[in-house]
Formats: structure tokens, sequence, C-alpha cells
């Protein structure tokens, strides 16, 4: 799913094409490939008025607790057939 989506128009466009209110983006630059984790625009309906806000998108990283790391250094010392 990476880099299937670009923004090819220029912030003008996307504003006059949904009708947006407010904007909070400052310059939005031309993005050839738009990657999750890093922020892109997006239109929100707020309070019955449309405005184009930046937000970070994708999936979200696997956990960084200790048990989970735990669970995978057991999992990396079983070989295959042979419990421990």
């Amino acid at each position: 799913m990476c880099n299937l989506y670009s923004i090819a128009t220029n912030q003008a466009a996307i504003i006059a094409l949904f009708r947006v209110m407010n904007r909070y983006v400052g310059n939005l630059p031309p993005m050839p490939g738009v990657f999750p984790d890093y922020p892109s625009p997006v239109i929100l309906n707020v309070a019955g008025e449309r405005e184009m806000v930046l937000v970070r998108w994708g999936m979200p990283p696997p956990p960084r607790d200790g048990a989970e790391r735990d669970r995978r250094a057991d999992r990396s010392y079983i070989k295959q057939g042979t419990p421990i």
C-alpha cells in the first residue's frame, strides 16, 4: 500500500474542490508520494464547517512493552519440533 497515493494538484484546487472553510496546513508542499507514518492533508467536518489539517496516518507500530519482547525472545529459542 505504500506510495499508492500522490497529491498532484495545488492547495487552492483542493480548497475549491472540497469547499474548505479553514485550513491549518500552511504552505502545502508537492507530494509525489503519500507514505504511511508521514503527514498528509485530510478534510474534516467540524461543527458544520470543513477544515483541512495535516495528520499522520498508517498502521500503528507494534507494542514496545517488555512483555512483548520477552515473548518474542522465548520463541526464538524453540527449535522446531522440540519443546523447551
